[in-house]
């Protein structure tokens, strides 16, 4: 019973790493993680969007933003190690080793001595000699493992043969424990489970292709029993099933040989590490039958089968360590002898089964005559020829089977130096590996990622280049692509990917990076045509054809509307906001919790972009405070993340806290100070304030600024920068407007329109019986309507509410300005104190823009703490130079008794206010 419990024990263990790793195999194959991991790396590109724009009197100003699009570009990632799993296969391995010692305690005297000797050569080259027990070069390694494990087995097989299977396993795993334990305890290497894990694996290997070899006919005489144990009692013609089936086996195997022999190339072939289960399986069936039939060394059936799946175990263990660790010697190592054996064994067998057996093959009878009890001779002939056949098929592959393992070894030991950290050690050997066995997915990969690990970007370069010419991969070509961009050598790249799809036709990485470069070299229309060819990658493919057709301003089909994804939503949006219209859909912004990721910098921006009037801002502000309030945020987002807060800024009307902002821009990022001068030049130039509008635009001149237009040149000039105008007029090609002509002496020669705009540039500092005589000068209707409403929106306190409705009759006598209509009436109706709020206007707020100087005066109204009524005046004092705005200002620094700012501010307003002016303000108001 405690036998039976016992070997249950020993079974369910093998049949868990059995299966085990068959799953991991699958996994691998299915989930296509059996090269280096390719990943995803999302770029940002700029696209300019009119952010706004306003009419100055005679012409427009616009004012642009960036918003981003996002291109997703495939980078070769990292190079995997896992040196955890791979300690645990080694454990795993040296674990099957065990039931291996334990199995052969059960074996008759010959073949447990035949047995020993293959325990001592799988020890020989385990590798556990590199573990520099007792010192470099040592055989204590060997040692240990022969006294802990062959020892224990030779003294039970000799002395206690009558041991329990239960004692047996306890003690030769209880020795071979210990025996592990030792050997690490006292190795000198460093990190020495990660070099014994390693190194078990050569032991692993050979025991593998031991059990490769064992199964060589298991297919083609699996395939008969079956056949024939169908047939008994029925009497069908089974000859031609096992013909037809056989030989398409044995073609199948003969398509394989060609193809690993580089005969054959492009045929859909099953991998083999998919054929070996079923083909271990079927064998398990021939070794079922093979242990009934014929007499065996060892005395329990069981046992046999046991040998069997421990070695059908330890293959796909090896089988699944080749994977994980993109060893390819190993991996072609397997296959090789898998196609060898299989087709030698299986073809001398299938014509065995023919020439021999051929007139009894449709009796369905004497299946075991046939196959395990035929005449000595004939069966012997079979046997020889099967090696023999074997052997040609090693010379014909030139003894590639050699060179495999070896530098299977090679490739494991560079593994080690790599997880342990020895790069120039690692380097060496994955060098040596690929020299010696050129068809190595991995060696120079591995060699190029460490060189650039040491900052030695031109080894990884040439290493790169010598991988495309020996052993083409992907993953070599993406990595070299990307390092030739970075030396900007843009046409060598180009080359490597085009020459890349022809080894690799239509691979949607190389497709897809080869069709990016093309449109960075804006040449969208190659770029569109390599990304239509691309196959698969389905998300990425549209979500770049998309980006290339925006950036490059190409024809929007239907189906581009059609988007699925938050990143082409992204790009959607970039491009509804570049058209001017109003988008459909939102982002879900509020999801965002850093500012380094590209797809939230594109999210933020693209959606603060769109905010439309009425929209809730308050959750944005919030989240450019918590980016912003992150530690150690890098230059380059902080200006990001900032910039975005100006788009908020702006669509929330908030034009005070704009313009300080801007102002501190311009200080901290001076690489685009050009830009943040340019959009407080064009935020004061909307406000009507001339002399800060032409220090913004000379500040962006000096800068870098170039996209000056004939309607920025007035601000200049009529700001007081009349030099700086002509500078940035010569410099930049810049024609003044048609009504700005300068006579011989370079004086400007007046017209209605010179005095619109000087009317214009001093209209912030003029006191209200200034007003309406400046607009009788004026001819123009439109100059006129202009002016009335300017004269509403920052000068409208001044005025009787008959004089406003005529201001605003005349506004409306232009077509220009009706469409603002509804604000300009409710506008008034606040002025004249008919109503308190001034709804959804689309124009700042009261304490928002301080170049509102009625609704600055009406909040002051409304509030009734004289402190904060001062506060109010102070900050809009900061820009509005109203003479009436500051003399409230001096009215409540006197009220809350901060007379030394009264008289400071005084002398301020005398500056620009003559004396009598400036003594009636105080007359009438005080």
């Amino acid at each position: 019973m405690f036998q039976q419990i016992w070997r249950k024990t020993i079974l369910i263990i093998v049949l868990i790493v059995l299966l085990l790793s068959g799953l991991g195999i699958l996994m691998l194959e299915l989930g296509g993680k059996t090269g280096p991991a390719l990943a995803i790396v999302s770029g940002l590109e700029a696209l300019t969007i009119p952010l706004d724009e306003f009419f100055t009197g005679t012409d427009y100003i616009g004012l642009n933003t960036q918003n981003f699009l996002l291109f997703d570009r495939f980078v070769a990632g990292e190079m995997q190690h896992y040196p955890g799993l791979t300690q645990w296969l080694g454990m795993i391995a040296w674990l099957m080793l065990l039931v291996y010692v334990c199995l052969i305690t059960l074996l008759r005297r010959y073949a447990f001595l035949l047995a020993a000797g293959l325990l001592v050569f799988m020890l020989t080259i385990s590798g556990v000699n590199s573990l520099n027990i007792g010192g470099v070069g040592t055989n204590y390694g060997l040692l240990i493992c022969l006294v802990f494990l062959l020892v224990p087995a030779a003294l039970i097989h000799l002395f206690f043969e009558n041991l329990s299977l239960g004692l047996r396993t306890l003690l030769v795993f209880g020795s071979g424990i210990a025996g592990l334990v030792v050997l690490i305890y006292f190795a000198n290497a460093p990190y020495p489970t990660l070099l014994f894990s390693e190194n078990i694996s050569l032991m692993a290997m050979a025991m593998a292709a031991g059990f490769l070899v064992y199964i060589g006919q298991s297919m083609v005489s699996g395939l008969y029993i079956l056949l024939a144990r169908l047939n008994r009692g029925v009497g069908i013609k089974i000859a031609w099933h096992f013909a037809i089936l056989g030989t398409g086996y044995l073609m199948l195997l003969g398509l394989m040989l060609l193809d690993i022999t580089g005969s054959l190339d492009g045929w859909p072939l099953p991998p083999f590490e998919l054929l070996l289960p079923i083909v271990g399986l079927v064998g398990f069936l021939d070794v079922h039958y093979k242990i009934r039939s014929l007499p065996q060394p060892f005395a329990f059936p069981w046992v046999g089968k046991l040998f069997y799946l421990t070695g059908f175990a330890v293959c796909m263990l090896v089988i699944f360590k080749g994977k994980v660790s993109m060893n390819t010697p190993m991996l072609d190592f397997l296959h090789h002898i898998f196609v060898y054996s299989q087709l030698g064994f299986g073809l001398l067998f299938f014509l065995y089964i023919w020439v021999n057996f051929s007139s009894i093959l449709n009796s369905g009878t004497a299946i075991e005559r046939i196959v395990y009890k035929p005449p000595f001779f004939p069966y012997f002939h079979m046997r020889l020829g099967g090696v023999l056949s074997l052997l040609i098929f090693l010379v014909y592959a030139d003894g590639i089977v050699a060179v495999q393992f070896s530098t299977s070894s090679t490739q494991l030991s560079a593994d080690y130096y790599l997880a342990s950290r020895r790069p120039v050690e690692a380097i060496v050997l994955y060098e040596n590996a690929f020299e010696r066995y050129r068809k190595n997915d991995k060696a120079l990969y591995a060699t190029a990622h460490l060189y650039l690990d040491q900052n030695q970007p031109t080894l990884a370069l040439n290493t790169l280049v010598k991988s495309f010419e020996g052993n083409p991969q992907v993953p070599d070509i993406l990595m070299l692509s990307a390092l030739l961009e970075k030396r900007e050598r843009v046409n060598e790249a180009i080359y490597y990917l085009e020459e890349g799809l022809k080894y690799f036709p239509s691979n949607p990485y190389l497709s897809n990076n080869l069709a990016l470069i093309y449109h960075q070299m804006n040449r969208p229309d190659e770029a569109l045509r390599v990304l239509e060819k691309m196959e698969g990658k389905s998300l990425t493919k549209e979500l770049n054809l998309l980006g290339v057709k925006i950036l490059h301003g190409k024809t929007m089909e239907d189906n581009d509307f059609d988007v699925s994804t938050l990143k082409e939503r992204i790009n959607l949006l970039a491009y509804i906001n570049a058209t001017g219209e109003e988008p459909p859909f939102g982002l879900p912004a509020d999801s965002i919790s850093h500012g380094h990721d590209p797809v939230n910098r594109a999210m933020l921006r693209n959606q603060l972009t769109s905010l439309q009037e009425g929209d809730n801002a308050a959750p944005y502000f919030q989240i450019l405070d918590t980016l912003l309030n992150r530690p150690n945020l890098p230059l380059n987002e902080e200006e990001n993340i900032r910039e975005s807060g100006l788009v908020l800024e702006f669509r929330s009307g908030r034009v005070n806290e704009l313009l300080r902002k801007l102002n501190g821009m311009a200080f901290r990022f001076n690489k685009n100070a050009g830009y943040y001068h340019a959009f407080a030049g064009w935020i004061f130039s909307r406000e009507g304030d001339f002399k800060k509008a032409a220090i913004e635009w000379k500040q962006a001149a000096l800068k870098g600024f170039t996209q000056f237009t004939p309607a920025h040149l007035p601000y200049l000039f009529f700001g007081g920068m009349e030099e700086e105008a002509l500078f940035v007029s010569g410099t930049q090609g810049v024609d003044f407007p048609n009504w700005m002509r300068f006579d011989s002496d370079r004086q400007l020669v007046s017209n209605d329109t010179v005095k619109f705009y000087q009317i214009l540039s001093k209209l912030p500092e003029m006191l209200g019986k200034e007003l309406l005589p400046a607009m009788e000068t004026l001819e123009g209707a439109s100059n006129r309507a202009f002016l009335a409403r300017e004269l509403l929106l920052k000068k409208g306190h001044w005025f009787s509410d008959k004089e406003l409705d005529a201001l605003y009759a005349l506004t409306q006598s232009q077509g220009i300005f009706r469409q603002e209509s509804s604000f300009l009436s409710v506008y008034v109706d606040r002025i004249k104190g008919l109503s308190d709020a001034m709804g959804k206007s689309g124009r700042s707020s009261v304490a928002e823009n301080a170049y509102f100087t009625p609704m600055v005066l009406a909040e002051i109204e409304k509030e009734t703490d004289n402190e904060e009524r001062y506060r109010l005046l102070q900050e809009a004092s900061q820009f509005n130079r109203d003479p009436l705005l500051w003399i409230e200002l001096v009215k409540y620094c006197r009220i809350i008794g901060l007379d030394q700012y009264a008289s400071s501010n005084l002398a301020l307003m005398a500056e620009w206010i003559g004396p009598e002016d400036l003594t009636e303000l105080q007359l009438e108001y005080f």
